[in-house]
């Protein structure tokens, strides 16, 4: 069994190498925080500019997004052709609050809310977001994402629908 000095002195010794080993890229959290915020508004320009492909480009090459009531989409191409489908058919433009950020390493998490609104100034969504954001040699990008509306999820009246069998027999022949 270990003493306690030989105990704290290997802790001390870990926690030595962990910090002296870390790579310079951990050095300010305070510097991730703002190349983070600027990927993601760089990421809200250009949907506000209809530009899915520099959408795009602030993935991961193996991005999931999680979208509501969907599939997973996964990897760039999958994501390109939704995200061009979605800015050729916007008419509304995307603000975005962040209320929280966390960065751990290569990895951080934003989580938020969204607001799209006319150009007359009507809003017509609000929704809240999580993504995951990983560092690249080409700097933060969005390795997972996850967004849904406010809007209470509309339920259908109960009874069967219309593509399943009716189960009295109503339907027989």
């Amino acid at each position: 069994m270990l003493s306690l000095p030989s105990a704290q002195l290997i802790l001390a010794s870990g926690v030595l190498v962990s910090v002296v080993a870390m790579p310079s890229s951990y050095a300010s959290e305070s510097e991730d925080r703002a190349a983070l915020n600027a990927a993601g508004e760089a990421w809200v320009d250009a949907f506000n500019a209809r530009d899915a492909d520099a959408m795009v480009a602030l993935t991961t090459e193996d991005v999931v997004v999680l979208p509501p009531n969907a599939e997973p989409l996964r990897g760039r191409e999958s994501v390109r052709t939704i995200w061009r489908r979605a800015v050729a058919s916007a008419k509304a433009n995307a603000r975005v609050s962040v209320e929280e950020t966390v960065v751990s390493g290569d990895y951080a998490f934003r989580m938020g809310e969204y607001v799209y609104t006319l150009p007359n100034g009507v809003v017509v969504e609000r929704g809240k977001f999580l993504e995951v954001w990983r560092h690249t040699s080409d700097g933060w990008r969005i390795h997972r994402d996850m967004f849904s509306s406010n809007r209470p999820l509309q339920v259908p009246p109960p009874g069967p629908l219309p593509s399943e069998p009716r189960m009295d027999g109503a339907d027989a022949r």
